[in-house]
């Protein structure tokens, strides 16, 4: 998990919806709006500023394995509806594991149902509960996870404390979310695999280092990181 941005407000689209239907509005009118076009037009705008990766398990955003997640979920009795159109309770995630058709065992393992991640994980919670923390909410550093060689995430108990946050919260956001599944942790462990074994080839050539770092760790001509920011970041810095 990774700080993301939120949108600062509707996009065109969207707002042009709003204005027309008013108290009428519903997400299932906005899906329809403009034949859909303004409904692609807000998943790449959230797609943009998450810098094209899912806002939960950081795998890179596809076109076929792609969603809006409303962090303050539509069935929420209290708040849902009041949200479903609200661009600050949006993101974009992959589809938890649940893509019909791959190959790509990182986005897709049987049984489907123990490998499911994300917001196919997180289901009904409201991530906006005191036991949970939203992405959005993190701070950029220090980075509250730990990677381990075997791509299984944790909290950082210091960096939890040095931040003010329970590390319970973070621990228990990384278990609703599923992100301890197979599926992913075995496709942060190749990753971690690859840029260990590349950094303790090039251990003695800061240059090359520094390059890698930068490849690995700041958004590329289009504006998307590569997958698994955090592994990366915890791998580079801790040095591998």
């Amino acid at each position: 998990m990774k700080r993301i941005r939120a949108l600062d407000g509707p996009t065109p689209g969207l707002a042009h919806y709003l204005e027309r239907d008013g108290e009428q509005a519903t997400w299932e009118g906005f899906r329809s709006h403009q034949a859909g076009d303004a409904y692609r037009e807000l998943v790449s705008g959230l797609e943009h500023i998450q810098h094209g990766l899912c806002g939960y398990c950081e795998v890179n955003i596809i076109d076929n394995d792609r969603q809006v997640e409303h962090v303050i979920p539509q069935s929420d009795s209290a708040q849902g509806r009041a949200h479903a159109l609200d661009p600050t309770n949006m993101m974009v995630c992959c589809k938890g594991g649940t893509l019909e058709t791959s190959g790509d065992q990182e986005r897709r393992m049987e049984p489907v149902r123990k490998h499911r991640s994300c917001g196919e994980a997180k289901g009904k919670r409201n991530l906006r509960d005191r036991e949970f923390i939203d992405p959005r909410d993190l701070p950029a550093l220090p980075s509250l996870i730990r990677v381990d060689y075997n791509g299984r995430i944790e909290a950082d108990a210091d960096a939890c404390q040095k931040a003010s946050i329970a590390v319970d919260r973070v621990e228990n956001t990384i278990n609703i979310l599923g992100l301890n599944v197979k599926r992913l942790q075995r496709a942060r462990e190749k990753h971690w695999a690859a840029l260990s074994e590349f950094y303790q080839e090039y251990l003695d050539d800061p240059q090359v280092i520094q390059e890698a770092a930068r490849k690995e760790l700041l958004p590329e001509e289009d504006g998307r990181l590569p997958r698994f920011f955090s592994t990366s970041r915890f791998i580079l810095w801790a040095g591998g």
